[in-house]
């Protein structure tokens, strides 16, 4: 049997008068609340503490209330316990380490400041329950959950297996460790399914569809298309251009030239909103979903598999229903006008990315002058975007070589080829023009649906100043414009560089986070005045509302509801966040997985980033970030200088360690490897003394992941 923890159950009964301001409690009621075999000794110092803090008020024979004198603050607890925020005045307020005992982040509390000017926690008034995934380890019989992220593991209750990785919610707290309950056991921590399941667990992303859902798909792909004004495009030439192993085609292209020596072009999107109807079954799981989740070795799909890669995708050879932007252009590529309608298409060719890179380069294969012109117009668009202020980043992909159990054995990346950037500007133009379409010259715009990326944080980019005029670059930040112009121009000078990742990171969390809402503010990242997502609603929730809001409006329908789109719009925004960072974390996962059996290698790497805690470190072989803790370097005491972004000995002012003007690391040798740490035994610096004992934990996948766009 556990001891009491007296400390947390002090919490636990605050608690209870805190909820209960109005009502007073005996003896045999508050230990009938603790749930637990507690002797009166014990209690009466509980009770008497609380009563010191002039939280609770003895009325006599063992009775107590609320004491209604105290006025008191609320606040949230933030992430990892640090700081708790006022949520009435949103000041950030710094917690000793004892306030925390007994809460978790997101709690929301109330509080008072002491003389001190320190806070004190007096209770907790809010705990959403959440959902931890954790591993199970069996200690004196008793289910320990750990690796679940909080500074405490847990006790829980249910049948499980050592190494089982599970979910589970907190359900009460009265002995040293909380108490919980086993919600879903998702395999053994061994298994890369697991591990895959294990990590959209935690982020609560949905990982298969309930047989109402797959029957009503299969219902769906059965009705036959009825009879519809749109326009006929079977027969005008259309082809695709997508990834070697996409199997979800949202879009197409087709090319028709004009008597008077134009061309038309056209864009065309899979009409989703034909098959997923409003307010079904269907569709609320996919604005529940809200985006299909990209990992390491699998798509977990927005909407089930039947309409994503058959129905609603745009495969070759085969009618389908999309919705379309045409544009006429010039010899040039400029714009001359454009339209919006319904069609149905026939895509005539299926190319890959590689493939029609190799036509364009050989200058000899299908369709290649319609390729050659689309290129030539896609760099006048881009251009023209640079122009106007958008941002360039040329990031890689991080690809892993699987075998039949789905574990690494290879890693590459993938860059960008100009067909990549050919798809990708008539994708930016569709959804600029769509967004320009409604918002544009209208004193009363309908309610939309907007992509906005908001101007950067003022003092991020002073610190971003700070650090590239170390590396003999400057940064105009007199406008927005020109801010950008120089942001770009680092970029194209960094290229191929050691340091050219840790920049645009640093360049990138400079940036505000592009959002969906219906206030249109521009997006900065690309430098329009008007943008939205139209060309992907296979994957994209946000896209298949724009189609709906479109062809109502289009069609002389009345405005729609702002206050609904403005909630869908925080909710994907927040889904996108998920899905984002499952992502990170799948890479980190299949990273660390396949340098389990490196250990005693030596790797080559390069400082990705330098900070108060540590130096960040990417492995030139296969691209894994991790961090170098300060605190292990010995030889000296090192701090963290910002303003020359290095890491300085405070004894041995002479050795400035890790400057980025010099960042590589010859030597990086593994001693020890699981699936949350890497540890290094050595590290040795050009033209520097050997630094040892130095841990690396794996930190992210060292990608530009956070796109702007």
């Amino acid at each position: 049997m556990q001891d009491l923890n007296l400390e947390i159950l002090e919490r636990k009964i605050t608690y209870l008068f805190f909820e209960n301001i109005k009502r007073t409690f005996n003896i045999k009621q508050i230990k009938y609340f603790i749930g637990a075999k507690i002797d009166d000794r014990s209690l009466y110092k509980i009770l008497n503490s609380i009563c010191r803090n002039d939280y609770i008020k003895e009325l006599g024979r063992g009775k107590y209330s609320f004491n209604k004198n105290k006025k008191y603050k609320t606040g949230k607890i933030l992430r990892r316990k640090k700081k708790i925020i006022d949520l009435e005045t949103s000041t950030e307020l710094k917690l000793t380490k004892s306030q925390k005992t007994g809460f978790f982040e997101n709690d929301i509390v109330y509080y008072l400041i002491d003389r001190r000017e320190r806070v004190k926690i007096t209770s907790l008034k809010q705990r959403e329950l959440v959902k931890y995934v954790g591993i199970i380890k069996k200690i004196k019989g008793l289910n320990i959950l750990k690796n679940t992220g909080l500074d405490t593991d847990i006790i829980v209750k249910g049948k499980c297996n050592e190494n089982d990785m599970v979910t589970a919610h907190i359900t009460d707290w009265k002995y040293s460790l909380p108490e919980g309950k086993i919600l879903k056991i998702i395999g053994n921590k061994e298994e890369t399914e697991t591990q895959i399941h294990a990590i959209l667990e935690e982020f609560n992303l949905p990982y298969y569809f309930s047989k109402k859902i797959e029957n009503e798909a299969i219902k769906i792909s059965k009705e036959k298309i009825k009879d519809e004004k749109r326009i006929d495009l079977t027969k005008t030439l259309t082809f695709t251009i997508d990834p070697d192993d996409a199997k979800d085609f949202d879009d197409a292209l087709s090319f028709k030239k004009l008597k008077n020596n134009n061309v038309e072009i056209g864009i065309h999107i899979a009409d989703v909103t034909h098959y997923v109807k409003e307010n079904t079954a269907i569709d609320n799981e996919a604005k529940h979903r809200a985006t299909s989740v990209y990992l390491s070795d699998r798509v977990v799909p927005m909407l089930p598999e039947i309409l994503s890669n058959d129905l609603c995708s745009l495969k070759p050879n085969l009618d389908r229903l999309a919705f379309s932007v045409f544009f006429i252009l010039d010899k040039e590529g400029r714009v001359a006008k454009h339209t919006i309608a319904k069609t149905i298409i026939h895509s005539n060719y299926r190319f890959s990315y590689e493939s029609a890179q190799d036509i364009i380069e050989n200058k000899k294969g299908p369709l290649y002058d319609e390729l050659a012109f689309l290129k030539k117009t896609s760099v006048v668009l881009r251009k023209r975007r640079e122009k106007n202020g958008s941002l360039n980043f040329d990031g890689s992909e991080v690809k892993f070589v699987l075998d039949e159990k789905n574990n690494p054995v290879d890693v590459y990346f993938k860059k960008s080829l100009s067909t990549n950037y050919l798809i990708e500007e008539f994708m930016l133009l569709a959804n600029k023009t769509v967004a320009k379409h409604i918002g544009f010259s209208k004193k009363n715009p309908f309610p939309f649906l907007y992509r906005v990326h908001d101007l950067p944080n003022v003092d991020k980019i002073i610190s971003l100043i700070s650090t590239v005029e170390n590396l003999g670059f400057s940064i105009d930040n007199k406008s927005p414009k020109s801010l950008s112009k120089s942001l770009n121009n680092i970029i194209e000078n960094l290229n191929g560089k050691t340091e050219q990742h840790m920049i645009e990171i640093l360049i990138i969390q400079s940036m505000a986070k592009a959002i969906y809402t219906t206030k249109n503010i521009g997006h900065y990242g690309l430098g329009f005045d008007f943008y939205t997502h139209f060309t992907s609603p296979i994957r994209r929730y946000p896209d298949l509302i724009i189609h709906r809001l479109l062809e109502k409006y289009l069609t002389g329908g009345s405005a729609s509801q702002i206050d609904k789109l403005e909630e869908i719009c925080k909710h994907c925004s927040e889904m996108e966040k998920k899905a984002s960072a499952a992502e990170r974390d799948s890479i980190k996962y299949m990273q660390t997985k396949f340098l389990q059996d490196k250990v005693g290698g030596i790797f080559e790497g390069v400082i990705s980033g330098v900070t108060e805690w540590g130096i960040y470190v990417e492995l030139e072989k296969n691209k894994c970030e991790g961090l170098i803790r300060i605190s292990s370097i010995k030889g000296d005491f090192y701090v963290f200088d910002k303003n020359t972004y290095s890491i300085i000995g405070r004894s041995s002012k002479k050795w400035k360690l890790l400057k980025i003007k010099n960042p590589y690391f010859k030597k990086v040798k593994f001693i020890k490897t699981n699936l949350s740490d890497i540890y290094f035994i050595k590290a040795i610096k050009d033209n520097l003394r050997e630094v040892k004992n130095i841990d690396l934990m794996i930190n992210n996948a060292g990608l530009i992941n956070d796109k702007l766009e």
